[in-house]
């Protein structure tokens, strides 16, 4: 699967606009810069200083003063012009739509709550390909920014203040992105990736998270279920089909069915949850205490977690 992380490298109709619009701006920019360093070079070398020559003098050339306010005043109204028509196109207001996915910023996670289908996940943001989507996003605690370069556009997460997102993927691959406003020590390692899936796929993504969580079969991992329990991991976390009140913390329904942990801070491998389980704050600044668990507590809670697909 390919990954992209550019602004140059859209992956969204929006974010083909917006590109348009930086090579429109690009474009102008660079003639007035070749016309200015053009008129600068030509008087440097026409009107240099020699012997016996003293330049001219006036004053009041209304001719003059008419042009060099007139043009400037037609350039920046064309680039108003370009600009309300790229935001129009990419960022209509969201009035009267329902979302297609609301998301939420954590101390130092992403929520998901896909409305239609009923799903809860966490972290890693599955989208299909071709749909014109609308994305809300909220705030659980501070200020955060949501910034997917591919994506085109970096919104702003304000407690209290929702803001809306259109979305119109056009290939699938893999977007990687972070969050983009200082939130915290965890900041640096609150990381985005939106898995961009063909209808098919997306489809059977939802089929799979709209069930519960297997049951254990082994004796380890049923014994793991013990230990979330005891120690109080359901207070935090969420386990559909385990009775569990947790929402401060990522949904674990589906967890060994991401491809990393910690919003993006690791692989998802046993070696590393078993890592992240034994000390979370070596891994990344978080929310999660160490919770002093032994070895064979620790293999246990990664024989039930490893399950959950």
């Amino acid at each position: 699967m390919d990954y992209f992380t550019s602004v140059l490298s859209p992956g969204t109709r929006q974010a083909v606009d917006i590109l348009r619009a930086f090579y429109i701006v690009l474009g102008v920019s660079a003639f007035i810069f070749a016309v200015v360093a053009g008129l600068s070079m030509y008087a440097l070398c026409r009107f240099r200083r020699r012997e016996g020559r003293e330049p001219k003098t006036f004053r009041e050339n209304v001719r003059l003063e008419v042009l060099w306010t007139a043009i400037p005043l037609l350039i920046v109204t064309g680039l108003f012009v370009v600009a309300v028509w790229i935001m129009s196109l990419v960022n209509p207001p969201a009035l009267g739509h329902q979302p297609d996915l609301t998301v939420t910023a954590h101390q130092w996670w992403w929520g998901l709550r896909y409305p239609q289908p009923g799903v809860t996940a966490a972290n890693e943001i599955h989208l299909p390909v071709g749909r014109r989507l609308l994305l809300r996003f909220e705030s659980g605690d501070v200020i955060h920014s949501f910034w997917v370069p591919s994506l085109g556009q970096k919104i702003d997460v304000i407690p209290g203040h929702p803001n809306h997102l259109w979305l119109t993927l056009e290939r699938p691959g893999v977007y990687l992105g972070a969050c983009s406003s200082f939130c915290g020590m965890g900041h640096g390692k609150m990381r985005i990736r939106v898995i961009a899936q063909s209808t098919d796929d997306f489809n059977t993504w939802i089929g799979s998270q709209q069930q519960p969580a297997s049951p254990p079969s082994a004796a380890q991992a049923a014994k793991g279920v013990g230990v979330f329990m005891e120690k109080n991991c359901i207070n935090c976390h969420s386990i559909a089909g385990l009775v569990t009140k947790g929402r401060v913390a990522p949904d674990l329904t589906h967890v060994a069915s991401r491809e990393t942990l910690a919003a993006g801070a690791l692989t998802n491998t046993p070696e590393n949850l078993s890592r992240w389980l034994r000390d979370p704050q070596s891994v990344k600044d978080c929310n999660m205490p160490d919770l002093g668990l032994s070895d064979d507590q620790v293999g246990y809670l990664v024989a039930y977690l490893g399950g959950l697909k």
